[in-house]
């Protein structure tokens, strides 16, 4: 340790050398002299801690006066070399200091019961002392241990006033601390502690002391002592805050040894023991004004300077700028030791700590890094602090593994939005066929699934499934990508992939397949299969989150094969399934199905209410609304129920609306009447007259009860209120219902259905598209009839709509209309293609119409032995159909005739039809008995002669 300034005082303070009053010869006055002057320049050098100077004066001294030093000037010689010692010392020169004080020691000893302050050498023991400082100053610290315990044996207690007993114990500690003896040098320095006052033991020394203890510690790798000794003594190495700055990089720095030792628990200590930036800056500023006008103050132990406490304030401050404070690495290591031990909040804490208030830090990317990292360890969302990082950091080498966590996180958080724009944005900048674009890939295209956005969704996940089959995405990639094409109704393309996906390895996701599985089989009339699959999932599944779903849908089967009772079952199963797990989405589906199902019973009515108590908010409360009126009603809450749907009713497009208005219109008029449900609704509710919108669809459930009316007067009102919503509405106000339903009676009930066009087109421009098949159907039954042109643009839209009808009824329709639109068109070939394939579907429902047309294909291609066989099949299959069957037996005969077939062998099957089918003309509308005349004349003139065909006139 160095000399303290006091016994740089006291040596100042000693009197020039003079002669040994027992020398045996008087000295020269002249080298008397010259050693009292060297001694005195020196001693002013000293003073002015000038020591390179004064240790040239000293060295020259002894140099030229040491020989015959002793015999001159006896032992006070040996101060000179003491002097000398104490300039080495200051120089950090310890052999030399070593030699000097050892020259002091041995060489200039005090006559024993004859050494005087004045004439003997008064530091002839001191000399033992700073000899073991120099001896520790050069690392040689078993040599110091033992000078050290000889100077206190040998010390003269009653002289030795300048003895500072707590330094000289932490000297001690120290020592042994360097050996590796942690208990003697605990010893020395809990003694010191226990001591600290009356051994006016310096703040310095303790910290260097305790540094020494750490380190020693670190290198054995024994925490154990540390802690108990933090745990006993942690007062005694806190300074106040005015003091930390000088030391607080040392107690990080011990700190961060510490935990690379992994003595975690005594690097947190060690961290914590330096106080904040601010609070040592605030002590600071107190004390400096303290000081007012002095440069010093002198309290016990210390002295407070005010130059010190300057350059720590500016050292703060300075730190502050740069943006590099103590809490910088203060908190670093504090996140480490928390995540080493697990607390990855903790951590998380520290990090978003650094990132808020230490931005200008040199380490801010690997903070706001390690920010990223530990926010997604604990299922935070990162969106903010990653966005952020990739923001800042665009050439990091952390770039991507913030893009995974960003992206890993923001999926597993179910933000789907934010995984759509987010791997949207990341996409372009990754290269293909590298772990980043196999993660954003999957998670944009899975997210897209997530939303909804099947479509979308559907490519994305086709790529997926081909570029990265090892991908550890795959599976799940798979899944959804079968998956996707079942929520697209895709159905025979979802149910082949489904069944590939089920036939490898679905994994965690058979469940959920199955159920998908069962959804293709119930859109393809397989209800069986589809009964079997959700019997499956029931049983090996039962803590499946898809179990609820599957139920519903179980439900739906039953419903549809009549067995009510086992409907209902399957729905309150569902029912509770789904509110043991929480989901709201299939809880309320299957209250909705349960009041449907059960109608009017008092039952339903109690499920009604447990909707209302527990999902009043639900997207399916408009759908509820609707489905109670029967059980309220018949509970004697009819006005409840038109309050509550009056209340779910509102101008804004939602699915159903138009379905939920005519509703309430139905029961309002059966309550009221028609008269005040027309004036009900030209002052509804929330509804402004000027929304056009909003009011066409109260028209429009108006015109739906009108037309429920019989009689010349109600055809009449409905006429007129059909022309009110024609001219009073442009297309653009409509909404896409009611431009459906005024383009279906434009078309089916008025003399020009060419105006229908431009309501379905506008519909089919909506981006609902749950009408737009039906607007597409209707669109296409009028371009059917118009111009080439337009008949193929007809026969695409009937092609959409057989493929994405969600209606048997209507995919059966439209797959008709095809192949008749074909042979309008002129494309006989064609419209027979298409036929025979109609035909060969299982179920065809149109089946005598497509054998009609069929045959008269087969005629327009000059086949008439296929066209004959054709009619045949219909006259004689569907004979009572007379709708069909007469238009088949006429052209059947026409064409019999046209082949030269023999009268008598087309009049008998012909008569035998006729006669079968006559009794069923009683109840045939006009248009049948008409086309049955038809044939009746036709054949009363079989066996006539041909009526010779007309000449042609010249002109």
């Amino acid at each position: 340790m160095p000399v303290p300034r006091k016994a740089i005082a006291l040596l100042l303070a000693t009197a020039p050398l003079l002669p040994a009053q027992q020398a045996p010869a008087p000295a020269p006055a002249a080298a008397a002299a010259e050693v009292s002057d060297l001694t005195t320049k020196a001693l002013a050098e000293m003073e002015a801690d000038h020591w390179e100077e004064a240790l040239k004066l000293l060295t020259g001294c002894v140099a030229q006066h040491d020989a015959k030093a002793l015999e001159l000037y006896g032992p006070s010689f040996g101060v000179t070399w003491y002097r000398k010692g104490i300039c080495e010392l200051r120089l950090k020169r310890w052999d030399d200091a070593a030699k000097s004080f050892e020259i002091c020691y041995n060489k200039y000893p005090n006559p024993r019961g004859n050494g005087t302050a004045d004439s003997g050498n008064l530091y002839n023991k001191r000399a033992l002392l700073r000899w073991g400082e120099a001896a520790q100053g050069a690392a040689k610290y078993e040599e110091a241990i033992r000078l050290f315990n000889k100077f206190m044996e040998e010390r003269d207690k009653t002289r030795d006033d300048e003895f500072n007993p707590g330094s000289h114990y932490l000297n001690l500690a120290i020592c042994h601390f360097r050996l590796g003896d942690l208990a003697e040098g605990l010893e020395s320095l809990e003694t010191v502690l226990q001591n600290k006052p009356r051994f006016r033991a310096p703040d310095s020394g303790i910290i260097a002391a305790f540094q020494a203890f750490v380190e020693a510690s670190i290198a054995k790798r024994d925490e154990k002592p540390l802690l108990s000794f933090l745990e006993r003594y942690r007062s005694g190495i806190i300074l106040e805050p005015f003091e930390m700055e000088p030391y607080g990089g040392l107690f990080l720095k011990l700190a961060s040894d510490a935990m690379a030792a992994d003595m975690d628990g005594a690097a947190l200590v060690l961290c914590q023991v330096v106080p904040p930036s601010d609070v040592m800056s605030a002590d600071l500023r107190s004390r400096l004004e303290r000081l007012g006008n002095r440069t010093e103050v002198k309290e016990l132990t210390r002295t407070v300077s005010k130059v010190k406490l300057q350059a720590s304030l500016d050292a703060l401050s300075k730190q502050r700028t740069d943006g590099e404070p103590l809490e910088v690495a203060q908190l670093g290591l504090i996140a480490v030791i928390h995540e080493k031990r697990g607390n990855t909040r903790g951590a998380l804490a520290s990090y978003r700590q650094l990132e808020e208030y230490y931005p200008k830090t040199a380490k801010r990317e690997d903070h706001l890094f390690h920010l990223v990292r530990t926010t997604a360890a604990v299922g935070d969302p990162v969106s903010e602090c990653g966005e952020l990082f990739l923001k800042d950091f665009p050439n990091s080498k952390h770039l991507p593994a913030v893009r995974r966590l960003l992206l890993s996180s923001l999926f597993q958080a179910g933000d789907y939005e934010n995984s759509v724009r987010v791997a949207g944005e990341l996409l372009p900048k990754l290269t293909e066929g590298s772990p980043e674009h196999d993660q954003a890939l999957f998670v944009l295209a899975a997210s897209h699934y997530h939303l909804g956005h099947h479509d979308q969704a559907r490519p994305l996940l086709d790529k997926h499934v081909e570029k990265y089959p090892k991908s550890a995405q795959h599976q799940a990639a798979c899944y959804f990508q079968a998956s996707a094409r079942a929520r697209l109704r895709q159905w025979p393309e979802a149910a082949e992939a489904l069944d590939k996906f089920l036939a490898d390895d679905p994994g965690p996701y058979l469940p959920f397949a199955l159920y998908d599985r069962a959804s293709c089989h119930l859109a393809q009339d397989q209800q069986v299969e589809a009964f079997e699959k959700l019997s499956r999932l029931e049983k090996e599944f039962p803590e499946t989150e898809a179990l609820d779903a599957a139920l519903v849908l179980k439900g739906r089967i039953l419903e549809r094969d009549g067995k009510t009772d086992d409907a209902v079952a399957a729905y309150k199963k569902a029912l509770d399934a789904s509110e043991h797990r929480e989901h709201a989405e299939v809880a309320t589906e299957a209250l909705c199905q349960l009041v449907t199902l059960i109608g009017a019973k008092p039952e339903a009515a109690t499920y009604a209410d447990r909707f209302w108590k527990a999902y009043a908010t639900s997207p399916l409360r408009l759908r509820m609304a609707v489905a109670q009126i029967d059980a309220l009603t018949a509970a004697g809450r009819d006005e409840e129920a038109l309050a509550r749907l009056r209340e779910c009713i509102t101008p804004t497009e939602v699915p159903g609306l138009q379905e939920a208005i005519d509703h309430y219109a139905a029961a309002y008029a059966a309550k009221h009447g028609l008269e005040e449900l027309q004036q009900h609704f030209s002052t509804f509710p929330g509804f402004d007259p000027a929304n056009k919108a909003a009011s066409a669809r109260l028209r429009i459930a108006l015109i739906g009860e009108a037309e429920k009316q019989t009689g010349e007067p109600a055809a009449a009102r409905v006429k007129a209120l059909y022309q009110e919503l024609k001219s009073g509405f442009a297309p653009a106000d409509l909404s896409a219902a009611t431009l459906v339903r005024l383009g279906d009676h434009l078309r089916l009930k008025t003399s020009a259905p060419r105006q229908a066009l431009p309501y379905y087109e506008e519909a089919l421009a909506r981006p609902d598209t749950s009408l737009h098949v039906a607007a597409r159907f209707g669109r296409a039954a009028v371009l059917a009839t118009g111009s080439a042109e337009e008949k193929a643009r007809a026969i695409d839209d009937f092609k959409h709509v057989a493929n994405d009808a969600s209606d048997e009824a209507v995919k059966d329709l439209a797959r008709y209309r095809i192949a008749e639109t074909q042979l309008a068109a002129g494309d006989a070939g064609q419209a027979a293609e298409t036929a025979r394939q109609y035909l060969a579907l299982e179920g065809a429902r149109l089946a005598p119409e497509a054998n009609l047309l069929l045959g008269e294909s087969y005629e327009a291609l000059g086949k008439p032995a296929e066209a004959l066989a054709s009619y045949r099949d219909v006259w004689s299959t569907w004979q009572d159909t007379i709708r069909i069957s007469a238009p088949a037996m006429l052209a059947w005969l026409e064409l019999s005739v046209k082949q030269a077939k023999p009268a008598d062998a087309l009049r008998e099957p012909a008569m035998n039809y006729l006669i079968r089918t006559k009794p069923a003309l009683g109840n045939s509308s006009e248009a049948e008995k008409a086309s049955w005349q038809e044939v009746e004349a036709r054949v009363a003139t079989l066996g006539s002669p041909a009526p010779p065909p007309a000449k042609e006139e010249k002109p």
